[in-house]
């Protein structure tokens, strides 16, 4: 159990302001995993319509929004030298998170260019995997959440491993149903990158993950 929680107690008597960016931060990522979601399902449905135009830009503002966030935790971290033996691990942890959110724009930058032809019978199975990724994101802000609480975090990186898992294994078989396809090699090749980076986003998640492992370890009293 670690014992050093965070949120309200003296190390942030002088700066309740630090406590605010670190919840928005982590709010931050799970709203645009929504907004993500909307879009990827408005893709295979209707293609690149305004709507999807649009969720992009609110993903995009929210991903520039967490960046300043990002700084300026670093910031007061150093100004108001708080926990300075786990500060490099905080922001360490941060900029992975912050990852997460990238991924989700620029795959959706990827697909505003490229519009790949998804055929109808991988459409279903991409929109689990990419549930399964937001699935993963949320057990991790979760326990990046519970970690600031001074919480048990087992449970939501175990969860956030399993999760992993199961995308790893939902990819595999989308990559296999492109390959079994009768169509171009360069389509194949172009629907396998698709996949790719969708899955790409829960390996971003367990590498958090395995952050917030070694942090609940070094910094357990």
């Amino acid at each position: 159990m670690i014992k050093k929680t965070l949120w309200g107690l003296n190390i942030f008597k002088r700066t309740h302001e630090l406590e605010k960016m670190i919840t928005a931060f982590l709010l931050n990522i799970i709203q645009a995993g929504i907004f993500y979601g909307h879009a990827m399902q408005i893709y295979l449905e209707e293609g690149v319509q305004d709507s999807f135009k649009d969720l992009l830009k609110k993903v995009s503002a929210l991903e520039a929004e967490n960046d300043a966030y990002r700084r300026q935790i670093e910031n007061n971290l150093y100004q108001y030298m708080i926990l300075p033996d786990m500060r490099s691990d905080i922001l360490k942890l941060l900029e992975m998170c912050d990852k997460v959110i990238n991924k989700y724009e620029s795959n959706l930058l990827v697909i505003s260019v490229e519009k790949p032809s998804v055929f109808s019978s991988l459409k279903e199975d991409l929109i689990k995997m990419i549930h399964s990724d937001l699935e993963c994101v949320g057990s991790l802000v979760s326990g990046v959440r519970f970690f600031f609480l001074g919480k048990d975090i087992k449970e939501f990186t175990e969860q956030t491993y399993k999760l992993e898992h199961v995308v790893d294994e939902q990819a595999l078989k989308l990559k296999e149903s492109v390959f079994n396809e009768k169509i171009e090699l360069a389509r194949q090749i172009q629907l396998k990158e698709f996949v790719y980076h969708i899955e790409k986003i829960s390996d971003i998640a367990e590498d958090a993950a395995d952050i917030l492992n070694i942090m609940a370890v070094k910094h357990a009293v």
